[in-house]
């Protein structure tokens, strides 16, 4: 049986735990056509910040060079930086000239980055290959970013949240789900919007129902267990607006279990969060099934 609310909070508190644009303020340096080496050069020192999907972390940069006599072929460094810790794995491609030619490009991927993370990427092309006067070490932000696709009509009920005496299991909304491309990770489109601006919501809150919800809840598995960040449900702690209700995941708590937040079957999910006040305490269904229950389409 799910934990339900009587308004009152007892007893104890628990510590919860771009296409990219060149910034060019340099020049594209000397490149000098008697050169016998490679002769080449970044365009700039600095380039602008990149964002690339997490399912393509790939990019390029453009490398040029003044003697275009004959084909060549070199390569280049990557080095990348996040927070005075380099990750380790990126890779680069060669660059590679025909005859001719003066510009071409080389392929970064930044795949080890973690998405959400902003990382300071070093690319140095060797001494024996840059021109004289040239660019020979540039440097960008780069991130990834998941690209979201909607999968179609689902459903969400929270129970705790919008049960009553005659729906004691809660009431189920339809909702929009969305998913990351290429990988199992979910989003969960405005879960309390339609049910906070109902007749039921306003009988059982009623000055409680905050201005705001959240626009989408995200959840992704690892080893059979459902993570999802803490997330507001659209109510106030005894109408105050300091007190925000967040059902929180009990790995952030110590000493509580994460079981119940897992597959039911390969189209249903279920959370067993700690519905929880900060500095409060709160309501604990961590221990529970069936507290909140989404469906895929």
């Amino acid at each position: 049986m799910i934990m339900r609310i009587n308004k009152v909070i007892f007893g104890f508190t628990v510590v919860i735990a771009a296409l990219f644009s060149s910034c060019n303020k340099d020049n594209e340096g000397a490149i000098y056509n008697n050169q016998s080496t490679a002769g080449v050069s970044f365009t700039a020192s600095t380039l602008g910040a990149v964002s690339v999907p997490a399912s393509k972390p790939v990019f390029d940069v453009e490398i040029i060079r003044g003697n275009t006599a004959a084909a060549a072929t070199g390569t280049v460094t990557a080095t990348l930086v996040v927070d005075k810790t380099e990750i380790p794995g990126v890779t680069v491609s060669n660059y590679n000239f025909a005859a001719g030619e003066g510009r071409t490009t080389i392929s970064v991927n930044i795949a080890p980055l973690e998405v959400g993370l902003q990382g300071t990427l070093t690319l140095k092309i060797s001494d024996t290959d840059k021109s004289v006067g040239a660019v020979a070490t540039t440097t960008l932000k780069c991130s990834k970013a998941y690209e979201w696709k909607s999968l179609g009509t689902g459903t969400y009920t929270d129970a705790w949240t919008t049960a009553t005496d005659e729906k004691p299991d809660g009431i189920t909304y339809k909702v929009e789900i969305m998913k990351a491309d290429g990988f199992d990770r979910y989003r969960i489109m405005n879960p309390y919007k339609e049910y906070l601006a109902s007749a039921d919501a306003a009988a059982s809150w009623a000055d409680w129902i905050a201005p705001s919800s959240p626009e989408f809840v995200e959840f992704f598995t690892v080893d059979g267990i459902i993570y999802y960040d803490d997330f507001f449900i659209g109510l106030n702690y005894q109408g105050v607006k300091s007190q925000p209700i967040y059902a929180c995941h009990p790995s952030g708590f110590d000493d509580i279990s994460s079981e119940h937040n897992k597959w039911i079957d390969a189209k249903t999910a279920q959370f067993a969060p700690y519905y929880y006040i900060q500095d409060l305490g709160g309501w604990n269904n961590t221990q529970y099934d069936g507290v909140i229950v989404i469906t895929l389409p």
